[in-house]
């Protein structure tokens, strides 16, 4: 006998939700860890780059730990327990990490937040909203994904005057005991895998049923995970993961090639904002343009157009005057933004959302491991040729790859065999 669910406005709490083991765990524990460099250096004596270690650790265990999360999320209904246990063992070792008097500690640190990012970096946000929304999945997977960049924005100058004021210790203890206690409470109540877990449809289900209370569900289908890990899409998607990743990589080189080109201080603090605003703002436009069009493949070369154009004009006019350089690098951020929103539109186009959860966390392998690598390469290129102008054409050549990839993708994944 079929099941008869109602419509609700569930959907959009299912991103509110976001907000908080998303955005505060890995948004505001996971993206303010330079914030902390400098004072534990200066207290331990230590250098930035023994500091700075663990987080070379952190990615190259993500992508390990990626393909066994995808599997644990595939697997098991219980999303909200998963993302409970991930945000408390962060929390607890977060709070672990005020204590650190030895680097092996922080080694171990991005061990464990590795593994924990594995769960939380890439896959819970697509994957929840591919199940709950059938209707502005872009603008749905844009706010969520948002909040990882809004949260940062919004928390480190207060994070940064904390320390100041009560050492970092003290600001790491009173972070990760507040987060667990809002954080894990909220997951728990209020995240839910599926709309049936909420007696429920997806966001903008039925919408041809005229006048219809009620609805029935509709069935995911999708390839299996077995038949597109073993497909050329799937190691296009590999590839295109890696290069846009690599890509987005290259905004920690901007504000170095801005100094190198003779910009004051001020415009260079200034050019990390519109960065930022620009990563926070490229995710609704993307996930806008997915919404209209219906098309992931239009997304992802916008995505690129976006990347090219910005690195593009900042390498030939960004440094003419201080008006140009902020719009090549806005232009430059909403490029990267599709960094965590476009890769799961192509996903889940090409494979369906049947299998969605473990194909894509066996794409992040890719993404977690280019980010390691591309920012040696990176470094090599500035050391062996003076400059920055090299980083940037790389980064190009990578857009390129990727906006040539993405139709490969979706038009051989869409061939490959179905099931329900």
């Amino acid at each position: 006998m079929e099941t008869t669910l109602k419509k609700s406005n569930y959907p959009w709490v299912i991103v509110i939700t976001a907000l908080f083991w998303s955005g505060l765990i890995f948004g505001l524990m996971g993206n303010t860890v330079g914030l902390f460099y400098a004072p534990v250096s200066e207290e331990m004596g230590w250098s930035m780059k023994q500091v700075s270690f663990f987080m070379t650790i952190y990615p190259i265990v993500a992508a390990v730990c990626s393909p066994f999360a995808g599997r644990v999320f595939n697997k098991y209904a219980k999303t909200n327990v998963i993302l409970a246990v991930v945000a408390g063992v962060w929390c607890l070792t977060y709070v672990w990490s005020s204590t650190f008097t030895q680097l092996w500690q922080w080694t171990v640190y991005g061990v464990i937040t590795g593994v924990l990012g594995g769960f939380l970096m890439y896959i819970p946000v697509p994957m929840l909203i591919n199940n709950w929304f059938t209707k502005t999945k872009g603008l749905a997977l844009g706010i969520a994904a948002a909040f990882v960049n809004i949260i940062p924005a919004i928390c480190n100058p207060i994070v940064t005057a904390q320390i100041a004021a009560h050492g970092w210790r003290s600001v790491r203890l009173a972070i990760g005991i507040g987060l667990a206690v809002i954080v894990i409470p909220i997951t728990l109540i209020f995240v839910r895998k599926f709309p049936k877990d909420k007696n429920t449809v997806a966001w903008g289900e039925g919408e041809n049923v005229e006048n219809a209370a009620e609805v029935k569900p509709a069935a995911l289908t999708g390839v299996s995970a077995k038949v597109a890990t073993k497909s050329v899409a799937f190691w296009l998607a590999l590839l295109a993961a890696a290069c846009l990743v690599s890509c987005a990589t290259i905004n920690q080189r901007i504000a170095s090639l801005a100094s190198a080109r003779g910009f004051d201080p001020v415009a260079i603090g200034m050019a990390s904002s519109i960065i930022m605003v620009g990563g926070i703002l490229g995710k609704f436009i993307l996930g806008a343009i997915r919404d209209k069009t219906g098309n992931a493949i239009t997304t992802g070369l916008c995505c690129a157009a976006f990347g090219l154009v910005g690195c593009g004009l900042f390498l030939a006019v960004g440094t003419a005057g201080i008006a140009i350089f902020y719009i090549s690098i806005l232009i430059y951020g909403f490029g990267y933004a599709g960094l965590t929103v476009v890769p799961p539109m192509v996903v889940e186009s090409a494979f369906g959302g049947k299998n969605f959860g473990q194909i894509y966390a066996n794409v992040s392998i890719a993404t977690c491991a280019a980010s390691s690598i591309t920012s040696y390469i990176y470094a090599a290129i500035i050391d062996s040729t003076g400059g920055y102008e090299g980083c940037f054409v790389l980064a190009m050549v990578f857009y390129a790859i990727f906006a040539v990839c993405v139709p490969l993708i979706v038009k051989l994944g869409q061939k490959l065999p179905r099931e329900e």
